[in-house]
């Protein structure tokens, strides 16, 4: 019994040593929470009984409402061959917010990158009474539009979001309440290596966004309707950077940061939809 015990403990000594060589570096860890709004206006136009178009503008706050973060613009196309099943695809052009620190002074600055954002989705609805159920698998492409380090930032970066929503009637004809969560899942997120100019490129995929939410849609008539919504983000994010000193090649592609940020955000929304 005991040299089962020894031979256990050896085991386990052997994995943790080789855990911690394959580890290019300690983990850093960050968390935060913050306070987002986001608000919305979208147009829907019919295309025959079963296709249609739609247009939205998004603007998005966050930092306690004091920074815009986001400016999404999206136009897509939906087909809805049966009740239970939609399918569709709409491109985003989003100008996003980034924080920067100069390396030199510590002094932090925002700059507006550009994103393209391209989205598939399969939705399936199930009906039971005044009850709607319904999964919604979205696969996102997004591009970058400056340059990049491929072993600290996919591009483009791919990711599938699974969504699960489930909907009320209530007598009043108006108002229609409902709850979801949805999980993300990275596709092809880079791990950190010790020298990406010596290593090969590999991946580390994780679940980076929890969302819950709950909400409301209000009909205020056939053609114009209201969203109001609360919903909580549990985010994280591994992120690598790498040395870019190009005048010391000794050192130049080696892993300098290797960390974890985990944010959780307290976001309020509201909609507008137009339906011709």
């Amino acid at each position: 019994m005991k040299f089962r015990l020894r031979f256990l403990a050896t085991i386990a000594a052997i994995m943790s040593c080789m855990t911690l060589l394959a580890q290019p570096m300690p983990l850093t860890e960050t968390s935060e929470s913050d306070v987002q709004a986001r608000f919305r206006a979208a147009l829907e136009i019919p295309l025959g009984n079963k296709w249609d178009f739609n247009w939205s503008e998004q603007l998005r706050l966050h930092n306690n409402f004091g920074n815009i973060d986001k400016i999404v613009s999206t136009v897509g196309v939906g087909y809805e061959p049966w009740q239970f099943l939609k399918v569709g695809a709409d491109y985003s052009f989003v100008n996003e917010r980034n924080n920067k620190t100069d390396n030199n002074t510590g002094v932090k600055s925002a700059e507006w990158g550009i994103r393209h954002r391209v989205n598939i989705d399969v939705t399936g609805t199930l009906r039971m009474g005044r009850v709607k159920l319904s999964l919604r698998e979205r696969l996102r492409v997004q591009f970058r539009g400056d340059s990049i380090n491929k072993y600290e930032h996919p591009n483009p970066a791919l990711s599938l979001r699974t969504r699960l929503k489930g909907s009320v009637k209530l007598r009043n004809p108006h108002w229609e309440p409902y709850a979801f969560v949805e999980l993300y899942h990275t596709l092809n997120s880079p791990a950190p290596v010790k020298n990406f100019k010596e290593e090969p490129l590999a991946y580390k995929n994780y679940v980076p966004r929890v969302r819950l939410a709950v909400g409301t849609e209000y009909k205020i008539d056939n053609h114009h309707r209201m969203e109001f919504y609360y919903m909580v983000h549990f985010n994280k994010s591994y992120n690598a950077r790498y040395k870019a000193n190009i005048n010391n090649p000794d050192k130049y592609g080696d892993i300098k940061e290797w960390s974890l940020e985990k944010v959780c955000a307290h976001v309020i929304g509201i909609d507008y939809k137009f339906k011709w």
